[in-house]
C-alpha cells in the first residue's frame, strides 16, 4: 500500500473515531498535501526508512520552516504511521524512532487590567456593531472560550437569565462554562438590540441574518486594536490566555484552570500557563513551601520562607 492510498482513510478514522476538531483535520491535510505528499506520497508505506524522514526535515530547516509548524508537520506523520500500524498490520516504520522537534516553552500573551481597560473604553457600546463586539469581548473574558465554541452558543441561555451552560469544545469534549454578572450584563444589552428571532448567539447585521463565522471575526479584533492603541496582539485567543492567566495569578489551582479551558491534558494547562510570571512563582514559594522545621542556633528561620 502506498502512502497516497493510505490518507483518506485516516482522516477518515481521526473524523469518526478520533473525534478531531475540522480545524485540526484541515492542518493535517495542509500536512499531507503541502510536505508528506510532496516528500512521500508515491512510496510504499512498508519502504519508508527513518532517513526518508530526516531528509524530509532537513528540507524544512533549509526553507526556514518555525519549530512549530514542523512539530505539526511531524506529529501528523507519526500518527498517520501508528494508524496504518494498527489498521492495516503494514510493518512501515515504527513511528517511536521518529524524535519530535525540541519546542521551546509557549510564549504566552495576554493583556493586563489596564490593557483590558483600554480595549472596552475603545468600543462603540452605542451601535449594534460596537454591542455586539463588548458582548463577545466580556464573554471571551469571562469564560475563556475558544472563538469556536462563543460562535457556537445559541442565545437560549442568555435570554432565560442562565448563569452557566454546557459546551462541547475541542475534542468533542464536554464542559460548563459560566456567565459572570457583568458578562450577562453586556450580552442582554446586545440582545436587546435584536430585531431579528434567529436562535444563534452572535449574528450578523442586515437581513436575513446568519451567525458569524469564525472568519468574520479577525477584522473586529484588527480594528479594535487600533482604536485601543495597544502594542499585544488582540485576538480572540489572546483572551483565552488572558482569563487563564488572571485565574492563576489569583490563586486558582492549575487542575481548575485546566478544567474550565477544556483541555484534554493538564501537562498543556502546566506549558503555557506555569512559570510565567516570576512574581508569582515567588509568591508561591512564600505562602506555602514549609519544611516545618526547628531553627537552630542562629541559622535564619526556615519553617516559612
Amino acid at each position: 500500500m502506498k502512502v497516497s492510498e493510505a490518507v483518506d482513510p485516516f482522516i477518515t478514522h481521526c473524523q469518526a473515531e478520533r473525534l478531531v476538531a475540522g480545524s485540526t483535520l484541515a492542518k493535517y491535510q495542509d500536512c499531507f498535501r503541502s510536505w508528506i505528499f510532496p516528500w512521500l506520497g508515491t512510496r510504499d508505506l512498508e519502504a519508508i526508512s527513518l532517513l526518508d524522514v530526516l531528509r524530509m526535515r532537513k528540507a524544512m530547516v533549509e526553507k526556514g520552516l518555525s519549530t512549530a509548524r514542523q512539530y505539526s508537520i511531524v506529529i501528523c506523520l507519526k500518527s498517520f504511521l501508528r494508524f496504518c500500524r494498527q489498521t492495516f498490520g503494514v510493518q512501515c516504520l515504527d513511528p517511536r524512532e521518529i524524535k519530535l522537534p525540541k519546542r521551546d516553552s509557549p510564549e504566552v500573551e495576554y493583556l493586563t487590567n489596564e490593557e483590558i481597560q483600554k480595549v472596552l473604553n475603545a468600543i462603540n457600546i452605542h451601535t449594534f456593531t460596537g454591542s455586539r463586539l463588548r458582548a463577545m469581548v466580556e464573554l471571551l473574558l469571562a469564560t475563556g472560550m475558544r472563538i469556536s465554541e462563543a460562535l457556537a452558543l445559541n442565545r437560549e441561555p442568555f435570554d432565560v437569565g442562565s448563569v452557566e451552560v454546557q459546551i462541547v469544545g475541542k475534542g468533542k469534549r464536554t464542559r460548563a462554562v459560566f456567565f459572570s454578572p457583568r458578562c450577562q450584563f453586556w450580552v442582554k444589552e446586545y440582545l436587546n438590540r435584536r430585531v431579528d428571532d434567529d436562535p444563534a448567539l452572535f449574528v450578523t447585521t442586515g437581513f436575513p441574518v446568519r451567525r458569524l463565522r469564525r472568519e468574520d471575526i479577525s477584522r473586529f479584533f484588527h480594528n479594535l486594536k487600533e482604536k485601543a492603541k495597544i502594542t499585544k496582539k488582540l485576538t480572540p485567543h489572546v483572551l483565552r490566555h488572558t482569563f487563564c492567566t488572571n485565574l492563576l495569578f489569583n490563586g486558582a489551582d492549575i487542575t481548575h484552570i485546566r478544567d474550565l479551558a477544556g483541555h484534554a491534558d493538564i501537562q498543556t494547562t502546566a506549558r503555557y500557563y506555569l512559570g510565567k510570571d516570576k512574581a508569582v512563582l515567588q509568591d508561591v514559594v512564600r505562602r506555602c513551601l514549609n519544611y516545618e522545621i526547628e531553627v537552630d542556633g542562629g541559622a535564619p528561620q526556615q519553617t516559612r520562607i
